[in-house]
């Protein structure tokens, strides 16, 4: 695994594997993850996948799903890094085709978990759904964002 030595810098490449994670390659975000039993991923296409093993084998399903995918938005909505700890919060659009060459559009919210390991900064834990837009019991025209 690549030393990331700096917040910033895990931040930055963290984008950079994203963009190449939808555009098919999972390579260089499985390596932003901590390869151990204690990992787990609540992705956007359901179901659990825990310890390495099973989180790495997600994410190669998950671009291969996006294959040509496109990261159109990244919004950080929070961030918090204390000591050996972080997580962030952010909203994420990506435009990708479906099997059939459709065009889809993905909007997700995303809560990531990290660890700072001797080699640097690691995902730990990573959360993602698609309900951006609040569905609230009475709300007809779905604005409750």
């Amino acid at each position: 695994m690549t030393m990331v030595s700096t917040w910033a810098d895990f931040q930055a490449a963290q984008r950079s594997a994203l963009a190449a994670l939808v555009a098919g390659d999972p390579r260089d975000f499985q390596r932003l993850w901590d390869h151990t039993p204690h990992v787990s991923l609540l992705g956007a296409f359901g179901g659990v996948a825990r310890g390495w093993d099973e989180v790495r084998d997600r994410l190669a399903a998950v671009a291969v799903v996006y294959g040509d995918g496109v990261y159109r938005r990244l919004d950080q909505l929070d961030e918090h890094v204390h000591g050996d700890t972080a997580w962030t919060v952010h909203v994420e659009e990506i435009h990708s085709r479906s099997a059939t060459g459709g065009r889809v559009v993905r909007e997700r919210r995303v809560t990531k978990v990290y660890r700072r390991r001797e080699d640097g900064w690691r995902i730990v834990h990573m959360h993602s759904d698609p309900l951006v837009t609040a569905e609230l019991p009475g709300d007809d025209a779905g604005t409750g964002r």
